[in-house]
């Protein structure tokens, strides 16, 4: 329960239950430490802890004296401690922070469960307000339903905690919600406290250093790990929810396709100052994430298989099941065929060698091999044969599985090494082993009753009782290898119309064979520049790209457009039919139901009915070859070995739609036959998975500084002969970018000298190219200064597609590139974001490409954290609501749409807060449907770690973009207040910068009094912590500066300038402005809010003790002080316009939490003060920096949002 994570303040919280959780956490701890530590040592800790607590709550009792005293006393005693008693001593009180945040995680998700009011963030208590406010209840569906929010995860180093003490943390919180359990018996408890004890000594036992820094693909792990731990639960559970709330208040069903909200990822695709992450590793992650989503789907189709027993299913799913058994026999066919000609060849061969003629054993090879050498060859197989051989027959006919599969291990194959074996790059991913390379390995995971290999039942595939009473003729494999089929849909006996009948009898073949790819973009699947089934396009360095998958079908519509043509021959009109299907779920399945009780029960049985067939199973059971063959083509792209094409094998997932066509098929066939009850259960789960995460999971963003790509296209002028790009007025660039985008000529040779940066960026445009918009989703440009900017970027990546293109013989098509998103950070790109969209608004051809290639929308990113940094939090924020104003308005004139994407961080100081009030809090018309947002570092873990946490997180979402959208918050009411604002941003700007810009004391100062230098040892991110090699404030990243002052507990990003720009207005009269803009603006309430929170977790005490111990220069001590003393104005004129007594009195439980944590910052903060003495005397002890290390994780783990 970070700070971040919950809107306290909606709710007075009984913390009584969260205080027993951390008495019994806390209580296990000490009887670890008593064994682990000693006796002696461990009451030294009790003692420090015990000077700790009694020292903050004389300063809560307002004794300040007391308190500093027992404080000083506090300070002495540790600063004094040998370092075999220092680290001891923190990692306890780390630890004890550790356990009271997953406590306090835990504790929310219980105080969401037990509330006997509805939530005000839920969807219940949202969709009702909304409706009782007048909001029709079809307006409130359709929002809803097309609501799109995406949630980015990024790989921001402020995540200290090592994986593996997340998935303990996760464990422990698991064990905490069943210890809440009232049925347990004396024994089940005394069981979960066990549990507990043994990962609480668990915990304590493990390194919490990482010792070596991450790679962006271990960051990409961890992305992925979030996934599977929480999100794969939590997302079906979620849309259970939601659609049980709009059944209940505007009588709809949630869409089988709708998609509220959606994940994106910058891990491994942020390239922004990190060098570490190059083309060949976004193409690895990209791979990385395909192969987990085959992986994660692989378990549930092989828990579904199970579970799909029936042998009743639609036409269209009886048909499925007949293709693929047809499709199994010739292709086994074809593998004994050649085995058998390989044989012939060979013993004619050997005949020859031994004095026959040769003509003669040409002759006889034919012979064996079964034909004359012109036209198909007849090829029956026995239906042991079709389970691969590994079978028998019994006397009535029936063919039992029996063995183990060719591999010989049980049907699942592994990497060498076993099933533990190490997935490339070190890492075991998923529960289950790798499977190897055999297709028989991989087609039935574990023994189902009744199935052989194919999936299918232990019966002969011969007629089913229906086909031959109805006198339809058996499939059978056509010589073009399609099927020839009488109808077997039962119609023309005049049973119950085909509702979902599909289009296969007109093409019969496999959506993912290459028979059926259409020659470049499949109807309904994600646009990519090209196509083809055989050879595949190459990354850099060798391996094969992604795109060069069998087109999807566009069939996973089919079921709901047969359907709305069954509407429309009831009287509706086919677009309307069409149209609803695509939306409510509900009137197709009153449809089919109405059509199953309309026919006689004897009739719609046997319509139906196949015994001895499994085919759900069967169709299944192909599902699981093509993920199984995903599976293995990534694990080859992962191992650099090159993907081979399928050759008559399973082919692989391209698209989401691809595996979600057979899916929905099932899923609408359950309901046809009165299973739609089983059909509402894990198979919905999946088919809602399968559109949330598509078969990448995550798609990946791309980000670099636009200085690279001007450097590039610098390169490539001068070689040319046109100048150098870089020296160029932006009137010039726009005129040259705007020709050469209108011109279809390549521009950049292919044997261009060029430097390792200018290949590294071009390398990411091609890699972008291969893996199109199926793995990618925006290319973001920081830094962005002008139109140009935007405009190199599309020529980079309209050059890349060409060539690509080119090398592989196809035609390019623009309206396949990505988006391209212009990020405004500082002060001075946010005041100039409205001229540079203008321009390009109105530039032809890139107003012509928003229209064809992405529909009229365009997507600008704003960044909190740079803004903040540049200017202080209070002008930053203000210009941020400004310029999503006139962006806005600018594209309300346009006629385009607009998402913009929130770049926030963690704590207050770069945008963080808690996510309801957050997105309250943004002006008129900034959010109508559509949001997107990054959840950075250590929130990922605390917003989306657990389960239960997540599923709040998401309902948080998307209640709180839905009152955006539909009732937006008020702009200022007054035009006064607006003045008001423009003089608070201009004078806390002018303070802000006066000290951090200014001031040639600051920099020295705040490498003195925080551990900045020191950050940079600590193994918590892939990228450096300054973009470039130089001291200044202004490369410095956001994060390391918000992370150092967050240890020293000052805090001063988040609120300098602040004090001094309210004690200004308040001198002029303001104070009644003020106290109303606070009360009656979302945005300046929120503002003033957060900033409190943070003055609340600042402690001066602290930040003047690493001052008297770790600054020597007088004058740098001296601007320590009056930092401190501005510390205390900004909390006077805070009290003042919220008009509290004291700080947090308007949310007593976060004021609560603080003071609970507090005890235990405490005592590291001073130990980490004398460990840094040390180590600056001996900056090579690595004793010392572990030390360190030590305290900067504990720090964290106390003050929650850290950066």
């Amino acid at each position: 329960m970070t700070d971040s994570t919950y809107d306290f303040g909606t709710v007075r919280d009984d913390l009584t239950p969260l205080e027993d959780d951390c008495k019994l956490l806390g209580s296990l701890l000490d009887e670890c430490l008593r064994v682990e530590v000693g006796e002696g040592l461990f009451k030294k800790i009790e003692r420090i802890r015990t000077l700790a607590q009694c020292s903050s709550t004389l300063a809560l009792k307002g004794d300040s004296v007391a308190s500093n005293m027992i404080s000083q006393r506090l300070a002495d005693e540790l600063m004094t401690l040998e370092m075999e008693e220092a680290v001891p001593l923190t990692r306890a009180c780390g630890h004890y922070l550790n356990l009271s945040g997953i406590a306090e995680l835990h504790h929310g998700v219980r105080r969401d469960r037990s509330q006997r009011e509805p939530n005000p963030n839920s969807c219940e208590h949202v969709f009702s307000r909304l409706i009782t406010e007048g909001l029709n209840p079809e307006e409130l569906y359709r929002a809803v339903s097309e609501q799109q929010v995406e949630i980015v995860l990024t790989a921001h180093p402020t995540q200290v905690n090592r994986r593996t003490l997340q998935y303990k943390h996760t464990r422990i919180a698991a064990l905490l919600q069943q210890h809440d359990r009232s049925d347990l018996t004396s024994e089940e408890r005394r069981n979960v406290v066990s549990e507990l004890q043994r990962e609480v000594a668990a915990l304590w036992q493990t390194d919490e250093l990482r010792r070596q820094k991450p790679t962006p693909l271990d960051e990409a792990r961890g992305g992925l790990h979030i996934v599977e731990q929480s999100l794969w639960a939590a997302v079906p559970q979620y849309m259970r929810r939601l659609s049980a709330a709009l059944k209940k208040h505007t009588g709809h069903d949630l869409p089988l396709q709708a998609t509220p909200f959606k994940f994106g990822s910058w891990m491994g695709g942020d390239r922004d100052g990190n060098p570490n992450v190059t083309a060949q590793v976004t193409a690895h992650v990209t791979a990385l994430a395909r192969w987990m989503a085959a992986d994660l789907y692989l378990r549930e189709i092989d828990t579904l298989r199970f579970e799909l027993s029936m042998s009743q299913c639609s036409a269209a799913v009886w048909r499925m099941a007949r293709r693929i058994i047809a499709e199994g026999n010739t292709r086994k066919a074809g593998a004994v065929r050649a085995k058998a000609a390989a044989a012939a060849t060979q013993g004619a061969a050997d005949a020859a060698s031994h004095g026959g003629s040769e003509a003669a054993a040409v002759a006889a090879a034919a012979t064996l091999i079964g034909g004359t050498g012109s036209g198909p060859v007849s090829f029956a197989l026995p239906p042991a044969t079709l389970g691969g051989g590994n079978g028998h027959h019994t006397a009535g006919g029936h063919r039992r599985r029996g063995g183990k599969s060719a591999s010989g291990d049980g049907g699942v194959g592994v990497l060498a090494g076993g099933a533990g074996a190490a997935f490339p790059g070190g890492m075991i991913l998923g529960t289950q082993p790798v499977a190897a390379h055999t297709a028989a390995d991989v087609s039935v995971p574990h023994d189902l009753p009744g199935q052989d290999v194919e999936g299918g039942s232990e019966f002969d595939f011969s007629l089913s009782r229906r086909e031959s009473e109805s006198g339809d003729t058996p499939t059978s494999a056509s010589p073009d290898g399609g099927l020839t089929s009488a109808s077997a849909s039962g119609a023309a006996d005049g049973l119950l119309p085909d509702v979902l009948t599909t289009n296969l009898s007109a093409n019969l073949n496999d959506p993912g064979t290459p028979d059926a790819v259409p020659p470049l973009t499949p109807a309904g699947g994600a646009a990519t520049p090209f196509r083809d089934g055989a050879s595949a396009p190459r990354w850099p360095g060798g391996t094969a790209g992604l795109s060069a998958t069998p087109a999807a079908s566009g069939a996973a519509a089919a079921s709901g457009a047969a359907a709305a043509a069954q509407l429309a021959a009831a009287g509706a009109t086919a677009d309307a039919a069409r149209a609803q299907s695509s939306l409510d779920p509900v009137l197709m399945r009153r449809t089919l139901m109405a059509q199953r009780t309309g026919a006689g029960a004897i009739q719609f049985a046997r319509a139906h009915e196949h015994p001895g067939f499994h085919p759900y199973r069967i169709v299944l059971g192909h599902v699981r070859d093509r993920l199984a063959a995903t599976r293995r083509r990534m694990e080859d792209l992962l191992s650099g070995r090159e993907p081979g094409a399928p050759e008559g094998g399973p082919m692989w997932y391209e698209h989401e739609d691809e595996l979600a066509e057979p899916l929905m098929a099932c899923y609408w066939s359950l309901w046809e036959c009165g299973g739609g009850v089983i059909a509402d259960g894990r198979l919905l789960d999946l088919i809602r998975r399968v559109y949330t995460f598509g078969m990448s999971l995550m798609k990946l963003d791309l980000r670099q500084e636009s200085t690279r790509h001007a450097e590039a296209l610098d390169a490539v002028t001068v070689y040319l002969g046109y100048g150098s790009y870089l020296e160029w007025s932006e009137d010039q660039k726009i005129e040259w970018l705007t020709k050469e985008l209108q011109g279809r000529r390549p521009l950049i040779p292919a044997d261009m000298p060029m430097s390792s940066e200018v290949r590294e960026v071009l390398d990411t445009f091609k890699v972008a190219a291969r893996l199109g918009r199926g793995s990618l989703g925006a290319y973001v440009i920081s830094m962005t200064k002008g139109a140009s900017d935007v405009m190199a970027v599309e020529l980079l990546q309209r050059e890349a597609l060409m060539q690509v293109c080119a090398e592989l013989g196809r035609t390019p098509d623009d309206s396949a590139s990505l988006r391209v998103v212009p990020l405004f950070e500082t002060l001075e790109d946010l005041e100039a974001a409205g001229d540079i969209v203008t321009r390009l608004f109105t530039n032809p051809w890139y107003r012509a490409h928003l229209a064809s290639a992405h529909d009229n929308h365009q997507e600008v990113m704003l960044g909190y954290s740079d803004s903040g940094k540049d200017a202080g939090r209070l002008a930053a924020n203000w210009a941020l609501y400004k310029c999503q104003e006139q962006l806005v308005a600018l594209t309300k004139a346009h006629d385009i749409r607009l998402t913009l994407f929130h770049g926030r961080g963690g704590t207050v100081g770069r945008g963080g807060g808690p996510t309801h009030l957050a997105i309250q809090s943004q002006p008129p018309g900034s959010v109508e449907g559509s949001f997107r947002i990054t959840e950075q570092g250590e929130m990922v873990q605390a917003k989306f770690g657990i389960s239960g946490v997540a599923l709040s997180q998401l309902e948080t979402y998307t209640t709180a973009v839905l009152l955006a959208s539909t009732r937006p918050p008020s702009a200022p009411r007054r035009e006064e207040w607006r003045g008001v604002m423009e003089m608070l941003s201009r004078a806390s700007c002018e303070s802000y910068r006066h000290v951090v810009h200014q001031n040639p004391l600051f920099i020295q100062y705040f490498k003195r009094a925080t551990p900045e230098e020191e950050l940079g040892n600590l193994n918590i991110g892939s990228r450096p912590a300054r973009r470039r090699q130089d001291p200044s404030i202004s490369t410095l990243r956001a994060i390391p500066w918000i992370f150092a002052w967050t240890q020293n507990r000052l805090i001063l990003p988040s609120w300098l300038g602040i004090g001094a720009a309210l004690m200004a207005a308040i001198q002029q009269g303001h104070l009644p402005s003020l106290q109303a803009m606070y009360r009656e603006w979302p945005f300046f309430g929120s503002t003033i809010d957060l900033i409190e929170m943070i003055l609340a977790k600042t402690e001066p005490r602290i930040a003047a003790l690493y001052d008297s111990v770790l600054v020597e220069d007088p004058e740098q001590r001296r601007l320590g002080g009056e930092l401190r003393e501005r510390l205390a104005r900004c909390q006077a004129a805070i009290l003042k316009v919220t008009g509290h007594e004291r700080l947090l009195d308007n949310n007593p439980t976060l004021r609560k939490l603080i003071n609970m944590r507090n005890p235990y910052v405490d005592p590291i903060n001073i130990l980490q003060v004398e460990v840094l003495r040390r180590l600056r005397k001996d900056p090579n002890n690595q004793r010392l920096r572990d030390a360190l290390l030590i305290s900067i994780n504990g720090i964290a783990a106390g003050m929650r949002n850290t950066g």
